[in-house]
């Protein structure tokens, strides 16, 4: 029988694992992940059943090159090999991120970690080759990230890679729709390409369409549509100048076009025109909504417009159609 001790202990290492936020963790160690691989055969990347993600075996590649190729040690070194590993390992959390609808914070276990190293006839060592992608899941997911494992020599492997690893994930469903997704369907954190209201960063008193270009732990890369990359800037996820679209509709308040948006405006048809998403009202995290803007007065943004934010047709107002008449809504105030 488990004294009380015992259970105290694993019920405080139970709480530690789920305290790590592993964006958090991938932000502070400057980790970035590379675009999920597709599938180059006939099978998928990954398979969610119950509560696990199965990840097809990860080879080191980037950009859709090869990085590493050759047995280990007479074509590749020990420490080359390990890199390869590692960057096998960053393939499995982008798949993983992925499979979680980009929620990290939805994984629970890296259960297992199956490993294959290139290997020479006598060399011995794979598990100090697979300690690569082992180490990283540690680094990412703390506790969270220490796992069962097998490292195998072969032969060879798909396209003369050095090393190759697949994995089998636990993560927290708490929904139908699968992991990073609440009972609606709707995303329970911020992704890259999501649509949403931000207030311009040199006009405060313009608000207009940005999207979600990067995320680096709390903070998140807004781009506004039809302006280049330098009018990019960085905010932090509680920051309340960026909202989900239809705040600005809910509020009776002016959102500017993208820049060159040669139509009347709403949100439900540029959605479909760009094939893109909004961001759901439930995963911003600010206490206000558009505390920085400078425009009428007369406009109060109240945390109920955020809440109730919709994405529908917004005809545009008779003040509108005059003040863009012959132009569309498309001339940017900026």
């Amino acid at each position: 029988l488990r004294s009380p001790a015992r259970v105290c202990a694993v019920r405080m290492g139970l709480d530690t694992m789920r305290a790590v936020n592993p964006e958090e963790r991938m932000a502070t160690l400057k980790i970035e992940l590379p675009e999920p691989a597709p599938a180059a055969a006939n099978y998928v990347p990954y398979v969610i059943s119950g509560n696990y993600v199965y990840i097809a075996g990860q080879i080191p590649m980037l950009n859709g090159q090869v990085v590493y190729k050759g047995r280990v040690p007479s074509q590749k070194s020990t420490e080359e090999a390990y890199q390869s590993a590692r960057l096998c390992g960053l393939h499995i959390i982008a798949q993983l991120k992925a499979a979680c609808n980009g929620d990290l914070s939805k994984v629970k276990r890296i259960v297992k970690l199956v490993g294959f190293v290139h290997s020479d006839f006598e060399f011995y060592d794979q598990p100090q080759i697979i300690n690569g992608a082992s180490d990283l899941m540690v680094e990412v997911f703390g506790d969270m990230g220490r796992h069962a494992r097998s490292a195998v020599g072969t032969s060879c492997l798909p396209l003369g890679v050095t090393t190759e690893v697949e994995a089998v994930v636990e993560v927290e469903i708490s929904s139908n729709f699968g992991p990073g997704f609440d009972n609606r369907g709707l995303a329970t954190s911020f992704q890259k390409g999501m649509k949403v209201e931000a207030i311009d960063s040199t006009f405060k008193d313009i608000i207009t369409v940005a999207t979600i270009k990067e995320i680096e732990g709390d903070l998140v890369l807004l781009s506004f549509d039809g302006w280049d990359e330098s009018y990019d800037f960085w905010v932090g996820i509680d920051d309340g100048d960026f909202q989900p679209p239809g705040t600005t509709m809910r509020a009776q308040a002016r959102l500017s076009p993208p820049n060159g948006y040669r139509s009347f405006f709403d949100w439900a048809s540029y959605l479909e025109e760009t094939t893109s998403v909004p961001a759901p009202p439930t995963v911003f995290k600010s206490n206000s909504v558009f505390p920085s803007y400078k425009g009428d007065a007369g406009i109060k943004f109240e945390l109920w417009h955020r809440v109730e934010a919709q994405v529908v047709p917004l005809p545009p107002s008779p003040e509108q159609m005059d003040r863009e008449k012959g132009r569309g809504s498309g001339v940017s105030n900026k």
